[in-house]
């Protein structure tokens, strides 16, 4: 990370979209195409009862839904983000970026799912300058107890990974990477190494006290279903927190 990156995110005014935001602006799209919520609903492939929730601001839909709503709409999710901040004043120059609930892990790996807690902004100049489209721009925090990419990326930190689906990985670059955990399928976050020849994909960790593991790949099995994405910047908690 370079000063830049850091100041960009510091100085940059954060906003959440809360859940009033979202169903005012939700409200507003749906009403402007002369949909009812049952209309609304069937397009999306959700029930009522949900769109309506979403609707009263009880709830926040995950990344998918966002993406299903903007499609029954008619338009793409960065259309119904900005739009969205539009109606509220802020600067186009500022991309409205999910960060979901659950924390992602940097150790023992922890199950992430897709629940939008807030939209935090990130200046567009720097997602542009970072290779990433603010459509696969997703934020997570390490949580607090992480420190196996401690030597790089400090506990508690929150990470930027681009979701656009990986082909290939960069030789020790860090990504997040679903695993495998008493059952359950979990997330944690690593540098990577591929061996092409015999599909195995070794895990490291900047901390020494944190040995090395394989996953190997199956046969078939495209790269994006394990590698959920390349993270691409981060902040210190001391950043990130009020």
């Amino acid at each position: 990370m370079d000063n830049y990156e850091l100041h960009a995110y510091n100085d940059h005014e954060r906003c959440h979209m809360g859940t009033e935001d979202l169903a005012r602006l939700l409200r507003q799209l749906r009403t402007e195409r002369g949909l009812s919520q049952v209309a609304l609903a069937e397009r999306a492939g959700l029930s009522r009862n949900f769109v309506a929730q979403i609707e009263r601001g009880k709830s926040l839909p995950t990344v998918a839904t966002l993406g299903r709503l903007a499609t029954a709409l008619g338009i793409t999710s960065s259309e119904l983000l900005g739009e969205g901040l539009s109606a509220v004043g802020v600067n186009a120059e500022l991309a409205a970026v999910p960060l979901v609930s659950d924390r992602i892990a940097a150790g023992p790996p922890m199950l992430v799912a897709d629940h939008v807690d807030s939209l935090e902004l990130l200046p567009r100049p720097l997602l542009r300058g970072l290779g990433v489209d603010p459509h696969h721009a997703v934020l997570v925090r390490l949580g607090p107890d992480q420190d196996s990419m401690a030597d790089t990326i400090p506990p508690g930190a929150t990470v930027l990974i681009d979701r656009a689906p990986v082909r290939d990985i960069a030789p020790r670059g860090i990504y997040a990477v679903r695993e495998e955990a008493a059952g359950e399928t979990g997330c944690s976050v690593k540098r990577l190494v591929l061996d092409s020849e015999s599909r195995v994909l070794i895990l490291l960790s900047d901390n020494p006290a944190h040995l090395p593991r394989a996953i190997r790949l199956r046969a078939g099995l495209p790269l994006s279903d394990v590698v959920v994405g390349r993270v691409v910047w981060w902040a210190s908690p001391s950043l990130t927190h009020r």
